[in-house]
């Protein structure tokens, strides 16, 4: 269960009194009016789209947040009375994090009424008690609550369109967060004459808790002719009997989407989150409804889950199900809801609902971006960044069209892009011209390359089609040369124990270069020296730096002390590099943890290896070792791909470990002997990238 990051639905102050924005509201403000309130984990470089509709109206690379005078304030502009029409719009935003971790918000309704006449008959309530009352037990029998439009002269007419809103508002006249509805009814002809009734779901009668009252009403917009909305009618709701549980979270739609490729065979996953409301033994069930991209429901998409019986770890944990695939796939293109109900013994109560974007139509990837600098040699190097003060990324997909939104994505990064280099992350959002059918050309800052160094950068894209539906690029990846030719980089690990032949375990101090990609570079130790390269054991090694301009080496040694590893490349001599490494005695351990040692120092770049090696007495009968990181740290053991390992010793008698790091830190560490509880504690670092010697 991934961990839910979803921010606060944009702010509607316009709607903030009755629900709805007039004409004279339009006029005033000079627009809609929206605001994106402070969210928690705010920080400085995250970058914020606001939606309307689909379409991109704003977008802002957060400041300082503590800083920043919040609310983000938006103006969605008006075109006359023919933009944006009657009825209810979506409004939602996004935010990305430095890491390029995506959130949307849940998604506000801006609903427009400009003329808000009072001329049509007020909606009525037949599920309503005799005192006007929608209770609990009422929406339980009912999956929600009906809604009577009545007919009334030239109301209207086959074809149309109703909108049937649903707000509710606490004891003290407050709006209710989640409350708000909106059922979409196109007018058949047996309705014209006699009315219809639509039903509200659950989710937004029990959003007020506890007791409270619901304003609901309805605007009609005719094929022909101007919109007309109805008197407001009003009905109690008493949920007091009822529990609040926050809405279910949907982690393949944590960007606002749910796109094709998420869409996995067995389905998508909805969780439920944790609940102290939850008791052992009562039950919960989860819905899910599709729909169309008119907004009406989809068919075949309603789906419901089996009966799922509370348990204790419920209680803390919450618990998750499936959605199948084949509930999802009839979306098309359009948008789902879930949510959930409780019953005793548990509090009972039906949760606040989720809305997600479906695209289940787009299920291929579009081509990736290239990157013309980077054509010939796959490699962006940094006389072209210079010159250019970056380089292009140009993004071209079948079917481009003016309006599309399209946001571009580099990554740069030394093993993985899951593991970014600090500072050379960029993302960038826009909608695209006229100008830009055939392609579009982005632009990355140089100082979100030169931090990489010598290393590599992945480039991506998505695009929002202006005709509905969402898709993404497969990646470009390129090397990335920053670091001049004239230089080589050079680090060492040190501390290593020495080598005996005898003991079955054989340290090593690790030696890391970097350069120009594809060079030949002769490494060299000292003439007479007790050090050795493994696993040759010979003084002079011969390496080409690969694609990346980094190559490794390891050594050994009979002797403790410093030892000084030279290097050069052959075709230019001068480019050149050396540092010293030192080799220690074994240290004492306690009881069968006869001796151990370490090497460290290494770059923190998800290649370079620190180590602890250890002996056990020739009689012990210890049959494993254990090497435990034990505080927080992104450090790994690559034999366990986790922070603790074992190995065996029974017949070796020693051992080694080896550990990796993508992030400058101490990592503390235990080794120990689990059979007989004999351990030690010490750290290892891993380092930045060594400056550049010559």
């Amino acid at each position: 269960m991934l961990e839910n990051s979803t921010p606060p639905a944009p702010e509607l102050p316009q709607m903030a009194n009755d629900g709805y924005i007039t004409e004279t509201e339009l006029n005033s403000d000079g627009g809609i009016v929206v605001n994106v309130p402070r969210y928690a984990n705010a920080a400085k470089g995250d970058y914020l789209c606001l939606y309307f509709d689909g379409e991109l109206f704003s977008t802002l690379f957060l400041p300082d947040p503590a800083l920043y005078s919040w609310p983000w304030l938006s103006l969605i502009p008006v075109s006359g009375t023919a933009w944006p029409a009657d009825g209810p719009h979506q409004v939602w935003y996004t935010t990305t994090d430095a890491a390029q971790n995506p959130a949307a918000s849940p998604i506000a309704m801006a609903i427009v009424d400009r003329q808000h006449t009072n001329g049509l008959p007020p909606p009525t309530f037949p599920d309503a008690a005799a005192n006007n009352t929608i209770t609990y037990d009422s929406v339980l029998q009912n999956n929600g609550t009906h809604v009577w439009v009545p007919w009334s002269a030239a109301a209207y007419n086959t074809g149309d369109t109703v909108y049937v809103y649903w707000r509710e508002c606490d004891a003290y006249g407050n709006s209710v967060a989640g409350s708000d509805a909106c059922v979409t009814h196109t007018v058949v002809s047996q309705e014209v004459d006699t009315g219809f009734t639509v039903l509200i779901s659950s989710p937004f009668i029990t959003a007020v808790a506890t007791t409270g009252t619901a304003e609901v009403w309805y605007s009609v917009v005719p094929l022909t002719g101007t919109a007309q909305s109805s008197q407001t009618g009003t009905v109690d709701v008493d949920m007091a009997s009822s529990g609040v549980y926050p809405a279910p979270f949907i982690p393949a739609g944590n960007d606002g989407w749910i796109d094709c490729y998420e869409i996995t065979a067995e389905g998508i996953e909805i969780d439920v989150p944790a609940s102290l409301q939850f008791v052992p033994g009562g039950e919960a069930v989860v819905e899910w409804q599709g729909y169309d991209a008119a907004g009406n429901p989809a068919p075949d998409t309603f789906w419901q889950s089996a009966v799922h019986t509370l348990t204790q770890n419920d209680v803390t944990a919450g618990f998750s199900v499936m959605v199948p695939a084949a509930y999802i796939m009839p979306v098309d293109i359009g948008s789902a809801q879930a949510w959930y109900s409780v019953t005793a013994p548990a509090v009972p109560g039906v949760s606040g609902v989720i809305n997600v974007q479906v695209d289940a139509q787009h299920c291929t990837l579009i081509p990736a971006p290239e990157f013309p600098a980077a054509a010939g040699d796959n490699t962006i190097t940094d006389d072209e960044v210079m010159s250019d003060d970056g380089t292009e990324m140009v993004i071209t997909y079948p079917g481009m069209m003016a309006g599309d939104i399209v946001t571009a994505y580099w990554t740069g990064y030394l093993t993985s892009p899951d593991f970014p280099v600090p500072g050379a992350i960029w993302t960038q959002t826009r909608t695209l011209t006229t100008d830009e059918t055939q392609q579009a050309v982005y632009y990355i800052p140089a100082d979100n390359i030169t931090p990489v160094g010598n290393g590599y950068g992945e480039g991506r894209y998505k695009v929002m089609f202006k005709n509905g539906g969402i898709a993404a690029s497969d990646v470009m990846d390129v090397s990335v040369m920053m670091d001049s030719a004239s230089s080589l980089l050079m680090s060492c690990t040190t501390g290593a124990p020495v080598f005996d032949p005898l003991v079955m375990v054989r340290p090593l101090n690790s030696v890391f270069l970097s350069g120009p990609a594809g060079a030949d570079v002769e490494l060299s130790l000292p003439g007479g020296s007790d050090a050795w390269f493994n696993p040759d054991g010979v003084q002079t090694l011969l390496l080409r730096l690969d694609d990346a301009g980094t190559v490794s080496a390891q050594v050994y040694s009979f002797a403790t002390g410093n030892v000084l590893i030279s290097a050069y490349v052959i075709s230019d001599p001068a480019i050149s590099a050396s540092k010293s490494m030192t080799f220690t005695n074994w240290l004492t351990g306690p009881g069968d943890l006869q001796l151990y040692g370490t090497s460290t120092g290494a770059v923190a770049n998800g290649i370079c290896i620190c180590s602890v090696y250890l002996q056990t007495s020739a009689i012990s009968e210890v049959s494993q070792a254990k090497l435990a990181l034990v505080a927080s740290t992104s450090a790994i053991i690559p034999i366990s791909g986790t922070t603790i390992a074992y190995v065996n010793v029974s017949d070796s008698h020693a051992a080694g470990f080896d550990v990796t790091d993508t992030v400058p830190e101490s990592v503390a560490f235990t080794l120990s002997l689990p059979d007989t509880g004999a351990y030690i504690q010490g750290t290892l670092v891993f380092s930045d990238q060594a400056p550049l010697v010559s």
